[in-house]
């Protein structure tokens, strides 16, 4: 399973930018944006911030000495710094801009009081430039649960889920959340997260009979650093790297982390090859072991992802379920099975990058 090519699209294609310039950087996600549709707002802070790292500005200062390799998607560290300061209330003047704030000022007159919010707090915003992009988004788990309904109709076996790069682990609680397909309501029905209809076409299972199989009998996760879906620091910092001006993503995330706040998934604060082998030894016999992983291979260093992937070859039986980008479409997102009960890896379906639409179409890769 061992794949020598760089890591693919992901986060406006920063993985792929190579040795090209921040500015560079900042606007091709802007322009991936505007292409998709989404976020005015960001689009203008994006490419207000490309021009001042290349007039040697306040954004440009910020930078200086923070780590930017390919895939870590700077411009969406700098965006979630601001978007963090707007939610904890201390720049109510930026906030008139944020939707999810309330704000309804137009975008186009944003950058001046981005600005001066950067000149302001400055070493705040730095600081939190140093942390890895986490976007825990629960619409990927709409994505999860309909791969855990194909290989439970297919194994008929109690489920262990693992998760690496889990962030504070809400697509662990997977199966607490409410899924209806037409007249079937799948998942736990009382959950205040709910999915209507998020499948188009539905898996090719009998949905009724496969969610009566479907088991998690454990449940774990680990990430660099985990975040606490109980703590309310943390629960800003996700919502933070939710787009100011997608509503629908900031309910959706509230409602999950009301959830994970009762009752959460144990995440190890780990990397994925030291955590692996243990979590993998821990299966008891007659469970079906699925190790699953959404939007996170673009940040995790060659050497990592190969010692990852050797951890998973090493065991027999274990189930890699994955939503990631793939090489031959790298606008979209696909959900993959590498089951060694069958002849070879499958992607089961195609989906947006925070989950939904999700269109399942079995078939196999090219190759």
């Amino acid at each position: 399973m061992s794949d020598p090519r760089p890591a693919p699209y992901g986060g406006g294609g920063d993985a792929l930018s190579g040795e090209a310039p921040l500015p560079a950087r900042f606007r091709r996600h802007a322009d991936m944006l505007v292409h998709s549709g989404r976020s005015p707002l960001y689009i203008e802070l994006m490419r207000a911030a490309a021009d001042d790292i290349e007039r040697g500005g306040e954004v440009a200062r910020l930078f200086e000495g923070v780590p930017a390799p390919p895939g870590s998607v700077p411009q969406l560290r700098l965006v979630a710094a601001l978007h963090y300061l707007v939610l904890s209330g201390q720049v109510p003047e930026l906030a008139a801009f944020y939707p999810s704030a309330g704000g309804d000022r137009q975008p186009s007159e944003a950058w001046p009081v981005a600005l001066a919010t950067i000149a302001e707090h400055f070493g705040q915003i730095k600081e939190r430039l140093y942390r890895t992009v986490q976007t825990n988004e629960p619409g990927r788990s709409a994505v999860l649960f309909s791969g855990l309904l194909w290989l439970a109709a297919r194994h008929r076996r109690p489920i262990r889920l693992l998760e690496v790069g889990a962030s504070a682990g809400l697509n662990l609680l997977v199966d607490r959340y409410s899924y209806r397909a037409g007249d079937l309501e799948l998942g736990d029905p009382a959950s205040p997260l709910r999915f209507v209809d998020p499948w188009d076409p539905p898996p090719p299972v009998d949905l009724s009979a496969a969610t009566a199989e479907l088991r998690i009998v454990a449940r774990a996760g680990c990430d660099v650093s985990p975040l606490d879906p109980s703590r309310p620091d943390d629960q800003l910092a996700l919502l933070s790297y939710i787009w100011p001006d997608e509503l629908h993503r900031i309910d959706r995330l509230r409602a999950a982390l009301s959830i994970a706040a009762r009752d959460p998934a144990p995440v190890a604060r780990r990397r994925g090859s030291e955590w692996l082998p243990e979590a993998l030894a821990a299966a008891e016999e007659g469970e079906l072991v699925v190790v699953w992983h959404s939007v996170m291979r673009q940040y995790v260093e060659p050497e990592e992802w190969s010692a990852i992937e050797a951890a998973l070859d090493g065991p027999s039986g274990v189930v890699r379920l994955s939503m990631e980008p793939v090489f031959e479409r790298r606008l979209g997102m696909h959900l993959a099975v590498h089951d060694p009960a069958g002849a070879r890896p499958q992607i089961l379906a195609a989906c947006d990058d925070h989950g939904l639409p999700i269109r399942w179409d079995t078939y196999s890769p090219p190759g």
